[in-house]
């Protein structure tokens, strides 16, 4: 079976990145050939140029000028460049390339390439996301000659859902199946569709990083604290970061974002780097879900800093996994302590190895249409696509 893969894969997000990795090894390992849809709509091009270029106020006093080029500019293109390589070297993109929906519902009547479409995984139906509403995640420029399928789509807050409910309902029952990676999301669907979606794990939980690439060798040589934060929000979280590094004598590293408490930050990275940072940390800090999805893969005692945009998606993941006391918001210095208790990792694999299971056997039962038929909750099994 040949199956293409639409997701957010062109972007400097180390966690989109290789969620996308993830999916596509899963697929190719259960015996697919599988590929990319290389779509890059104009949207989400234009914002990750902004995002290497704003920095810079592009006046001509030279000396400030030349140290934010230095800062910012050079690390975010040499990044950007670096994550493209990844996804050439280490993926199967698709040979032609596409910016608008029109070009891949052409390409598609032309030639019929797939005999199933994956989107997924990330926020890829989140209606307000920097790509803006585009209904190409939904499959909507796919035939009725293909099978449509979502693996861990989300849909972002509930808000933006309701907004564009009724037809974002139109277009997911026309999958044939559906799954979705947070209760809030299956909550919606459920709610609003009345379709049988199945909730699963994260992609990057499919696949062993440390099997595939070679992560053996410590990046710094010393022990450190791993920071992969966006922002740190106040005094009491600086304060807590200072106090575990004290604490366990360890470097403060901040890798992917600038950090002014770090003794260290790297923004130049490639994703084989950042997962080496991840693979050696003594303690990971971050507020990122993918920060901490490989903290947790990567067994490491880590803290994750709770905002209010990731409770329906990091929140929910930790909760699942009995994890709930590491996702810690108004941490005050009377909990610090508590942070340093151990994870028992014995118990967490256990749980993660049956879930993992599941969403394998979801995945394949899809993909060859044995399961998990998109249905009305009340003919769960029946499919209800013509």
């Amino acid at each position: 079976m040949k199956v293409g893969i639409i997701t957010f894969h062109h972007t400097t997000n180390f966690g989109a990145t290789l969620q996308t990795y993830g999916l596509w090894k899963a697929i190719k390992n259960q015996g697919h050939k599988v590929e990319i849809i290389d779509y890059r709509p104009a949207s989400a091009t234009q914002y990750y140029r902004e995002r290497i270029i704003n920095p810079i106020s592009w006046n001509f006093d030279f000396l400030p000028w030349l140290k934010l080029l230095l800062k910012y500019f050079f690390p975010g293109l040499a990044k950007y460049i670096k994550m493209r390589l990844f996804l050439i070297s280490e993926l199967n993109l698709s040979e032609k390339k596409f910016i608008n929906k029109e070009q891949l519902k052409s390409f598609l009547e032309s030639t019929k390439n797939y005999d199933a479409i994956v989107c997924g995984s990330d926020q890829i139906w989140c209606i307000n996301s920097i790509r803006g509403f585009d209904t190409s995640y939904f499959l909507d420029f796919v035939n009725n000659n293909c099978r449509k399928l979502s693996y861990a789509a989300s849909l972002g807050p509930a808000d933006s859902f309701e907004e564009h409910c009724e037809y974002i309902s139109k277009l997911i029952r026309d999958f044939d199946n559906v799954s979705v990676r947070d209760s809030n999301s299956l909550n919606l669907i459920r709610q609003n569709c009345g379709i049988s979606a199945v909730k699963v794990l994260d992609p990057t939980f499919l696949v062993n990083y440390q099997k595939v690439f070679n992560l053996r060798k410590n990046p710094i040589n010393k022990e450190y604290l791993l920071l992969y934060i966006e922002k740190i929000m106040n005094s009491q979280e600086i304060e807590f970061i200072q106090f575990l590094a004290k604490k366990r004598n360890l470097t403060i590293i901040s890798i992917g974002e600038p950090c002014y408490i770090a003794n260290k930050t790297i923004v130049n990275l490639s994703p084989t780097d950042w997962l080496s940072y991840f693979n050696h940390a003594s303690y990971v800090i971050t507020n990122f879900y993918h920060g901490t999805i490989f903290s947790i893969k990567f067994n490491k005692q880590f803290t994750t800093l709770a905002r209010k945009s990731k409770l329906n998606k990091t929140g929910d993941l930790l909760n699942d996994l009995g994890l709930s006391n590491r996702f810690v918001s108004n941490i005050q210095s009377n909990l610090f302590e508590q942070q340093l208790k151990e994870i028992n990792y014995d118990i967490i694999g256990k749980k993660l190895e049956t879930e993992i299971s599941k969403s394998k056997t979801y995945l394949s039962d899809a993909l060859n249409g044995n399961q998990y038929k998109t249905a009305p909750l009340s003919t769960i099994g029946t499919s209800t696509k013509n």
